[in-house]
């Protein structure tokens, strides 16, 4: 059961181009029209950094697996922390670690059909601290065996 509280039913704030502290949160792997493998990202603008537009969504940030866009990759690598000259077998097992790291996104606008939406344009390495994982010690008289 719950209450209405309309005061709780703002719309959110729109994500204005500026630089965010965010997080990826997702990612699928997919076939272009042009036959190129496609990762889409969608990221989360981090709620435990003190910043404009917490917890909300930035969507379908396409990296497409060719020569000329690999940059993209580089500069998200660069910025979550990968230590040069790290190997992926593929974009899939990238896109898995590249999950969850800090990150800070450089937010443009683009426009489809007459409406504006946020666009990552860059990446840089965060400027905050990491993300708190709730880490916890099991001990030996929590463990049943």
């Amino acid at each position: 059961m719950f209450t209405v509280d309309h005061s709780k039913g703002e719309a959110f704030e729109p994500i204005k181009p500026g630089e965010y502290e965010a997080t990826a949160i997702n990612f699928e792997g997919k076939t272009a029209a042009s036959g190129n493998q496609r990762l889409v990202v969608d990221y989360e603008i981090r709620s435990d950094v003190e910043q404009a537009c917490q917890g909300q969504k930035i969507l379908y940030d396409n990296f497409t697996v060719t020569d000329n866009a690999m940059w993209r990759f580089h500069q998200a690598s660069k910025a979550a922390g990968f230590p040069n000259g790290m190997k992926f077998k593929d974009h899939i097992e990238w896109a898995n670690a590249f999950l969850n790291k800090p990150i800070r996104l450089v937010v443009g606008e683009r426009e489809h059909n007459g409406k504006k939406y946020p666009e990552v344009k860059a990446f840089k390495p965060s400027q905050a601290s990491a993300p708190d994982t709730g880490s916890f010690t099991v001990s030996d008289e929590d463990v049943p065996f």
